[in-house]
């Protein structure tokens, strides 16, 4: 009686044993997929920017993913743990971070027709998504900026 019940013991022992091992290699294969799936959608990631992509008018979130031949979950994925924010945030931002550095070398261009350069088409929605960011309409920071420069 005593032997079948530590037999009994060892054997939950063991189940316990190979069943945390089978969880252990389940979650390693699991982190190796989602290390595939970043490396994967950075490159692309990186492809897609250096073309200058992220400055055409897609109509849809759906056309780029389509494009970078990735899913949306793995792109939204990638966005939340890589930068922090979502993929249209992080493409807004680094539209404005380009129409503000364009804002000081043309002075002379309407904000809109920057706006327009960068893939957002629409002048209030420019506007909106400038001030979004900054805080300040284009024109503001234009003007902020430039007199900044002229005193240099």
């Amino acid at each position: 009686m005593y032997l079948d019940n530590e037999k009994l013991q060892l054997s939950t022992i063991v189940f316990q044993l190979r069943r945390k091992s089978a969880q252990k290699k389940k979650k390693l294969a699991e982190i190796r997929r989602t290390r595939k799936v970043i490396n994967l959608v950075d490159r692309r990631l990186k492809d897609w920017l250096t073309a200058g992509k992220y400055k055409l008018n897609y109509k849809s979130i759906e056309d780029i993913v389509k494009e970078m031949d990735v899913t949306s979950e793995e792109l939204s994925y990638f966005c939340a743990t890589q930068f922090g924010k979502s993929f249209l945030t992080w493409r807004k931002e680094l539209r404005i971070e380009d129409a503000k550095r364009l804002l000081l070398e043309y002075p002379e261009i309407p904000s809109y027709k920057i706006g327009q350069s960068l893939g957002i088409t629409d002048k209030a929605d420019f506007r909106h998504q400038f001030k979004s960011v900054t805080g300040v309409t284009p024109k503001e920071w234009r003007e902020k900026y430039l007199k900044k420069n002229l005193r240099k």
